[in-house]
């Protein structure tokens, strides 16, 4: 599994250097050059659904969710084990939806084949990815259910005065 990790976060990183050279380059094009690069708008676009779901491993493994901590006090007070695995279950329904629906839109693109507007890169490829990248997140949810010794992360309040 820590192998998958590093590939993933290593992938967003190269994603994030990526989005980060393209668009200082067409400001610096656009304004000092004035010749913006064709394209950087939908390559950034790319390259940003590429990072998120490039986290979606390291982020359901480490159960590093964003959570609302409108009932959490309560809930981890009063019943800490129900909750901890009703919240390990709603993170797997949630990444196996995102999947599979990305898978189902993999399977429309074979029948019926896209490209992006500006740049007509195929759409199959860009979205085959991120359906990868996605079913590794399932994968990464089922481990993160079978390992009971986890402790919670970093970020999840550890006392609730």
């Amino acid at each position: 599994m820590t192998y998958i990790r590093k590939i993933t976060i290593v992938l967003g990183a190269l994603c994030l250097v990526a989005m980060a050279c393209v668009t200082c380059a067409e400001v610096f094009m656009r304004y000092f050059m004035r010749s913006p690069i064709f394209g950087a708008a939908e390559l950034t676009q790319l390259l940003l659904g590429i990072l998120v779901f490039s986290g979606m491993f390291a982020v359901t493994r480490d159960r590093g969710h964003v959570n609302v901590s409108l009932f959490e006090p309560f809930l981890l007070r009063h019943v800490r084990r129900a909750y901890r695995r009703l919240f390990d279950i709603c993170t797997l329904v949630g990444v196996l939806a995102i999947a599979v629906i990305l898978g189902w839109r993999v399977w429309d693109l074979t029948h019926y084949p896209e490209s992006t507007v500006v740049l007509r890169f195929p759409m199959i490829w860009i979205v085959g990815v991120m359906t990868l990248l996605a079913g590794l997140a399932v994968v990464a949810a089922i481990a993160a259910m079978r390992d009971t010794s986890r402790e919670t992360p970093p970020h999840s309040p550890q006392n609730f005065e």
